[in-house]
């Protein structure tokens, strides 16, 4: 015999599942701040792995990581020179590697900037070989460490909602959604049952 109210029930909670699915799947792009630099959540290196700050030739490396990682956008050593541009020098402040055990780069971040208040965590990522072994917090504490020594007092950050992971690796260290239109309200709702964390008030 069937229960036709408990059929409709679950077709109905199948229907809110998938919509959400969706939303998360189409990675909308959303953006985060964290209001200020201080008390940046801390975390060691797990042992064997290290880091260095950025070295002449490795945007090979950087393109390695992301081509490898990246899922929704694709990867070239032409994206990483209109991104960062051809000052070295500033690299070698604020780009970030991860090694590992043999000192191959398998992760990066950026320390990068939007003016002199507002830094910005900028292209994360960590080579799928070497994602789920603890690195992906101390490698933003690093980051955000980084930007408050350079003077800066907020953090922002662009990331989308098919990032469930990461989003929910930000809002851990104090970022919060920067919700500018409705359509971005939309988008945080949709993911919200897949976050740890509240994300929309009332």
């Amino acid at each position: 015999m069937t229960d036709d109210g408990g059929l409709w029930s679950v077709v109905h909670l199948l229907a809110m599942v998938t919509t959400n699915m969706g939303n998360s799947e189409q990675n909308i792009s959303v953006a985060m701040v964290r209001p200020t630099l201080a008390g940046v959540p801390e975390f060691a290196w797990p042992q064997s792995y290290g880091w260095r700050w950025y070295e002449p030739g490795d945007e090979a490396h950087w393109v390695a990581i992301h081509a490898a990682a990246e899922k929704f956008v694709t990867v070239t050593e032409e994206t990483f020179w209109q991104d960062f541009g051809r000052e070295t020098a500033v690299l070698t402040q604020r780009q970030l590697y991860l090694l590992d055990g043999n000192g191959q780069p398998v992760g990066t971040a950026s320390a990068w900037w939007d003016n002199a208040v507002n830094g910005r965590v900028h292209w994360v990522a960590i080579h799928p070989d070497h994602q789920g072994k603890g690195l992906a917090k101390p490698l933003l504490t690093a980051v955000c460490q980084r930007l408050h020594q350079l003077g800066h007092q907020t953090a922002r950050l662009g990331t989308g909602t098919g990032r469930i992971a990461a989003l929910n690796l930000y809002l851990s260290f104090g970022f919060v959604p920067d919700i500018r239109n409705e359509e971005e309200r939309a988008a945080w709702e949709g993911v919200q049952p897949f976050l740890k964390y509240s994300v929309i008030g009332d």
